[in-house]
């Protein structure tokens, strides 16, 4: 099947700038605070989360007062939440301005591509030599799980299978601290990669890369296992530099 180009992705920028919109897009109706554990951690995550996805884009305003209110909260957990992200270069905060998400900058993008496949394809030669059975379980059952959300063209779902593989197949090599870097690094790519996601063509190759991936873990063949991985985030890198140049504009904000 011929692939097709990438396309922009719908800029939903009417009413995004105002409080209620922004609470509406950020809160789920079932949403609830765990008053027994640390707010700005579970802020933190609904937050990036929501960034991650691009249920907020850049140059969205991050509305501290009404989501404090909304939640029933005091400011300073969101304020926290926000500082963590600031940091993660997801958030930008401007003096007497506000906060709003930040963009998603070319190079950055660019960097974390490459830093991830220097990990990935490092800490997959270990995992091929001393992966368990129990893992490979993991791997096929999150293969069936990312085939299940890609037919319910559900992007969301299909991105966190995809995670999940990755972050497992991390685990294996039993490098934590790598598996970490990874996640912080994975984050603009993740903003591109939710355009890419929507085609089902782009969703069935990343199925069978990871298929590939997966039997030469089973053979315990590091070689086989890096030349799996590398051909399938370089093919990925492909992809998600297209839709970044086809949604320029979105990624780079004002």
């Amino acid at each position: 099947m011929a692939e097709r180009p990438a396309q922009p992705i719908r800029d939903m920028t009417e009413n995004r700038n105002e409080p209620e919109a922004f609470v509406a897009r950020l809160l789920q109706a079932d949403f609830q605070l765990d008053r027994a554990n640390a707010l700005s951690t579970q802020l933190y995550q609904l937050l990036r989360d929501a960034i991650v996805t691009m249920t907020l884009q850049p140059d969205d305003v991050i509305f501290e007062r009404a989501l404090a209110d909304a939640l029933g909260i005091s400011r300073t957990p969101v304020r926290e939440a926000l500082l963590q992200l600031s940091r993660e270069e997801l958030v930008r905060i401007a003096a007497q301005s506000g906060t709003f998400v930040a963009p998603v900058k070319r190079e950055q993008f660019a960097e974390s591509a490459l830093i991830r496949k220097v990990l990935e394809t490092a800490s997959i030669r270990r995992a091929a030599e001393i992966i368990t059975a129990r893992e490979l379980e993991q791997l096929h059952d999150i293969q069936e799980a990312h085939r299940r959300a890609i037919a319910r063209d559900n992007a969301v779902a299909a991105i966190s299978c995809d995670n999940a593989f990755h972050a497992t197949v991390c685990a294996a090599a039993r490098l934590p601290r790598v598996q970490q870097l990874v996640e912080f690094a994975r984050a603009p790519i993740d903003r591109v990669r939710h355009v890419t996601v929507r085609d089902p063509v782009v969703a069935d190759v990343t199925l069978q890369q990871h298929q590939a991936i997966l039997e030469a873990l089973e053979r315990h063949d590091p070689d086989a296992a890096e030349r799996a991985l590398r051909d399938h985030l370089d093919d990925a890198f492909v992809r998600q530099q297209a839709a970044y140049d086809a949604n320029v504009d979105l990624f780079q904000g004002r």
